[in-house]
């Protein structure tokens, strides 16, 4: 994670961006700096692998630690969803003080559809499914990452809208949410948007429990300096329920119990502990008869300036042994977790939610690993990205990436960049932008 010598012009925004190589998962790290603010925000999207990647991931971990120092703040951890490859390292990131988190972001996700999750896992990956932090984050996601002590924890749903962050009138504090801000030295966010803030813990203890939209984001800018600002902008790609209600039929047949007695039971935390404890066996037999096309809830995020904030800008990409440099606006970063964008209507209301900020796209890491299932041309005719991470490694006979997701990478113009478990294929960005 060696710094980059960049040449000498006068910063407004400096981001740096990283992918850990950790095989089948997803783990990015993110520095948002000013050029007087003495600390950067820093944030990360998403911390796990397949238990076959436990020793690739371990190492990521170690590194970040190292490179940041044990007890630094993380301003915002993001959980994009439920699957243990995207989660089963957060709590040996942030626990025992080793990172400070102050604020988690995770999509609000019924429990149906998280013990779907649960069997996927169970039965592609069990010995993720056998640890205790993941069973308690199945069963109750809020309870679980309340003891890493965050000061908020923000649970974002579907809002009625798109991403703040243009100038409109977006760009002003989420109605009853004006305490949902923090800052560094010399730095501050505050959450911006249209939609209202449903404070669920109303008393001053900690942590301080909020519903957002993804109508809102959250806006880091200079201290006193609001118009040069990044956004750090949420879209949340909704279940399709049709799958979660076959699985709850097959999951009640398991047990040998009616629908509605199962459904009533779901909202004892003990029974569903239980399941995922002790019965791991019929959620997986409950899975496998309807594993075919699951579409799950999914934490998008974008990662850029919130308008055309300079005239000049730059990108600089290392991939292994080569490094890129672009020297166009587009220096923003949009994930898709693993969204299911494969039907138009799914991939054009993400499209449309950020439509105010695809012209600064760099760079959009591909749906589910790269995945064909997952993926729509029209994500990348919108966003003209000039790489496309896909993080991916061998497993079965997965397809990630797809050959013709890769064909489809190439015919745009774009360049592909695949993060697997070995260090040398971590993408690393630097962007900036100032003033000539």
């Amino acid at each position: 994670m060696e710094a980059m010598i960049w040449s000498l012009i006068p910063l407004k925004i400096e981001n740096t961006r990283i992918q850990m190589p950790v095989g089948q998962g997803f783990f990015h790290a993110g520095w948002v700096g000013f050029p007087e603010a003495e600390e950067k925000f820093f944030y990360v999207y998403d911390c796990g692998a397949m238990n076959k990647f436990a020793t690739a991931r371990n190492r990521e971990i170690k590194k970040l630690h190292a490179y940041v120092g044990e007890g630094a703040r993380l301003d915002l951890l993001v959980i994009s969803h439920m699957h243990a490859d995207h989660v089963n390292g957060v709590e040996a990131l942030v626990t025992d003080g080793k990172l400070q988190v102050d604020t988690i972001m995770l999509p609000m996700i019924e429990m149906k559809e998280r013990l779907l999750s649960f069997a996927t896992t169970a039965h592609d990956d069990p010995a993720s499914a056998e640890s205790d932090f993941y069973r308690e984050f199945i069963v109750d996601p809020v309870a679980a990452v309340s003891r890493f002590d965050p000061r908020n924890i923000l649970l974002v749903g579907r809002g009625d809208g798109g991403a703040p962050g243009s100038g409109s009138p977006g760009d002003s504090p989420l109605d009853g949410g004006s305490d949902l801000s923090g800052e560094g030295r010399g730095y501050t966010w505050k959450l911006v948007g249209q939609g209202i803030a449903d404070f669920l813990s109303p008393d001053a203890g900690r942590p301080q429990i909020a519903k957002i939209p993804d109508t809102s984001a959250l806006r880091v800018f200079e201290f006193r300096n609001w118009q040069d600002a990044w956004l750090i902008a949420p879209y949340v790609d909704e279940e399709i329920t049709a799958k979660n209600d076959l699985f709850i039929s097959n999951l009640a047949s398991e047990l040998r119990i009616k629908v509605a007695e199962l459904e009533g039971r779901l909202s004892s935390t003990s029974f569903v502990l239980d399941l995922v404890t002790n019965q791991a066996d019929k959620l997986q037999s409950a899975y496998i008869s309807c594993h075919g096309d699951l579409n799950r809830t999914s934490l998008c995020l974008y990662s850029g300036p919130v308008g055309s904030v300079a005239v000049d800008h730059r990108c600089q990409v290392q991939h292994g042994p080569w490094v890129s440099n672009l020297g166009h606006p587009r220096i923003a970063w949009i994930a898709t977790g693993d969204a299911k964008l494969s039907k138009d209507a799914k991939c054009d209301a993400l499209l449309e939610h950020f439509k105010d900020h695809l012209a600064k796209v760099s760079t959009l890491t591909l749906p589910h690993h790269g995945a064909a299932a997952d993926f729509n041309q029209k994500l990348l005719t919108a966003t003209k990205p000039s790489f496309c991470p896909v993080t991916a490694d061998a497993v079965k006979n997965w397809q990630h990436p797809a050959a013709s997701v890769t064909r489809s990478v190439a015919s745009e113009g774009a360049m592909l960049l695949v993060v697997n478990a070995d260090e040398a294929t971590l993408v690393r960005e630097d962007v900036w932008t100032g003033t000539p």
